[in-house]
């Protein structure tokens, strides 16, 4: 009980500390009055269509005549970004009432394009001292409720969410409105002579008005601009420089971040760990009583004459550590599967530790890709050793399908639906630059390591099973139904999913609707319960086939374990229908449609190798365990 207590007293320091620990980035940069301060458009993107736009591809905004282009890692390209400067001219310290961006000819097919972005919801993000431009909102009652432009309460607390609406729509009349003028308020600290950005507000308004002018900002009831109605529109903007000393540079993300209820999160640890208790139960129930028994039974010389005339797992002994059918697909596939769960662990301890900083755009992709090329020599290791347990004898040719099998399948498939994006001409498709990338990291980085893995891995003695193997095999008695194949998966797929599905919410409203997910001193917990509830039920369900004479378990262990990776890709499908395309039916289209479902396949089998993995080697151990137990001649 102690240690219980222990235990439980660090999960919860570790989820208080870490859902709200990061390190911002290397240190601020200063500005003096005067200074010059750069805004970056990036993308367009919207939380109900899938597929995000670079902000210069749109015919209806300001282009310079110099566009400037910074270098973007990999994880900035593979999420769609395409950050580019403009001419918006921002002094620090010096407000502006309005300036005009420029007057831009809205031709019919702009006009077209706009409405569709603007009926679809879609938001700008635009960078200032690599802070998103944000909505804001104010934090009633633990509801955000947004906030005016021209306010003058003091709000308790500013919540930000990151984008602003490129304009309105109005569903009742069918009309579509452009923001085309825009209110900046730049929050900044002083630090002795120097500033430091700590907040970027953006409120965008629609105001009917080609002219090329600006427009009279103080009439609150001014005609918005119907798209279809102007064929000339003037962009405009104001710049508001706010000092509040209420908020740190080292804390400035904090408003990004504290969207999350913590008690939903909560609630998710609470339901998981009533699932861990009773799953644990019953295993203990297994191991104490029926395996004692078994076993008590089995080892008594004077019953050794009854052997025969039962029946259960007792009798396989000679059987269970027969080399799997298919070992040679089925090595390189474990070895890949603990090359990923190496990478997410590895990935998400350096976000727990608060080095993935959000200000560290796409450093989440970019570190998961490194650390993937990285422990290719781990898959390669556990590959070639379960290869050469399982009677292999090439192990060049297990290193180079180790190498080949998962990630060459997962490209082939992005390749493919990259075809679509081009099509659509969305930034979520990779330039041709970032394909010839990854496959000199794969062909330099990742074989290379694996092919050593695989000669290190093979060199090491086999593992030495409890049990010699018999030449003829124990024919497989016919199966229970609850034990077939279909039937089991559902069965060993339903609790772990049941642990997860509360915080699977928050992970895909980051991935498909880009909130912020920083939570992951709760990621932490909830894996942890994940793992626990995996090993658990594929050791049942593995235990229930030995128990009723089935021998060939291997295949049935790493299945049982990916096995909630169904429900994970049926709840995209209602997350799907419930959120992105919830109030919007008729905005669906095949290439946002297919986006959406073949990224979510690809996740919920990334989520199914290390689940897979989890099972077959607890699976793997609990075996070997209650056969070492047995005396065998």
């Amino acid at each position: 009980m102690p240690r219980i207590k222990t235990l439980l007293a660090l999960c919860l320091g570790v989820a208080s500390a870490a859902s709200a620990f990061y390190i911002p980035s290397m240190g601020p940069q200063s500005f003096r009055p005067g200074d010059r301060v750069p805004l970056s458009v990036n993308r367009v993107y919207s939380e109900h269509v899938p597929l995000p736009f670079a902000y210069y591809d749109l015919p209806f905004v300001c282009k310079p005549s110099d566009i400037k282009r910074p270098w973007l890692n990999i994880g900035e390209v593979l999420r769609g970004d395409r950050i580019a400067s403009s001419d918006y001219e921002l002094i620090m310290g010096q407000n502006s009432t309005c300036k005009v961006l420029c007057t831009h000819e809205m031709t019919a097919q702009a006009t077209k394009e706009a409405q569709r972005f603007v009926s679809q919801n879609y938001l700008v993000e635009w960078i200032v001292d690599k802070l998103p431009g944000a909505t804001v909102f104010l934090s009633r009652k633990g509801s955000p409720s947004p906030s005016p432009s021209s306010s003058s309460a003091v709000p308790k607390q500013k919540i930000y969410e990151p984008g602003f609406p490129i304009g309105r729509y109005d569903a009742d009349t069918g009309r579509a409105y452009l923001n085309n003028h825009v209110s900046m308020h730049v929050i900044y600290e002083m630090r002795g002579e120097s500033r430091h950005i700590v907040g970027f507000e953006v409120y965008p308004r629609s105001i009917y008005n080609g002219s090329g002018e600006c427009p009279d900002l103080d009439d609150l009831g001014a005609e918005g601009l119907l798209l279809g109605s102007a064929e000339r529109v003037t962009y405009s903007y104001s710049v508001h420089w706010i000092e509040d000393s209420t908020v740190r540079w080292n804390h400035r993300w904090d408003r990004y971040l504290s969207v999350t209820n913590p008690q939903v999160h909560w609630y998710a640890i609470f339901n998981s760990a009533v699932i861990i208790i009773l799953l644990s139960c019953i295993v203990a129930v297994i191991v104490m009583r029926m395996l004692n028994r078994d076993l008590t039974v089995f080892n008594e010389e004077e019953f050794r004459d009854d052997i025969e005339e039962t029946s259960g797992w007792k009798l396989l002994h000679a059987d269970v550590f027969r080399a799997p059918r298919y070992g040679g697909l089925l090595a390189p596939l474990l070895g890949t599967t603990v090359q990923v769960m190496y990478t997410f662990i590895a990935t998400i301890a350096l976000g727990t530790l608060g080095i993935l900083s959000p200000s560290y755009r796409g450093g989440l992709l970019t570190t998961g890709i490194v650390l993937f090329l990285i422990l290719g020599c781990a898959a390669g290791y556990y590959s070639a050793h379960l290869y050469r347990t399982w009677g292999g004898n090439n192990w060049f040719k297990n290193a180079v399908m180790t190498a080949t099998l998962v990630p060459m399948s997962l490209m082939a498939i992005q390749l493919v639906l990259n075809l679509f994006l081009w099509y659509r001409s969305s930034s979520a498709a990779m330039p041709f630059s970032s394909i010839l990338l990854l496959f000199v990291l794969w062909l330099l980085v990742e074989l290379p390591l694996t092919l050593l893995g695989g000669w290190l891995g093979f060199r090491r003695p086999p593992y030495s099973e409890p049990s010699r193997t018999s030449a003829i095999p124990r024919p497989i008695p016919p199966q229970p139904k609850y034990l077939r194949p279909l039937p089991s998966i559902l069965l060993a797929g339903a609790l772990p999913f049941s642990v997860i599905f509360i915080e699977l919410f928050f992970v895909f409203k980051s991935i498909w609707q880009d909130s912020f997910y920083y939570e992951y001193g709760f990621t932490v917990i909830v894996g942890l319960l994940l793992s626990l509830t995996v090993c658990e039920t594929t050791i049942i369900m593995v235990w229930l086939s030995l128990n009723s004479g089935h021998h060939r378990w291997w295949w049935k262990a790493f299945v049982c374990g990916a096995s909630s990776a169904i429900y994970i890709f049926a709840y995209s499908v209602f997350f799907y229908f419930t959120k992105l395309r919830a109030g919007m039916p008729d905005f669906a289209g095949f290439v946002p449609t297919l986006t959406f479902f073949v990224h979510s396949l690809l996740i919920s089998a990334v989520y199914a190798l290390c689940t897979g993995s989890m099972g077959f080697f607890a699976a793997y151990f609990f075996v070997r365990r209650i056969y070492g137990m047995v005396k065998t001649a």
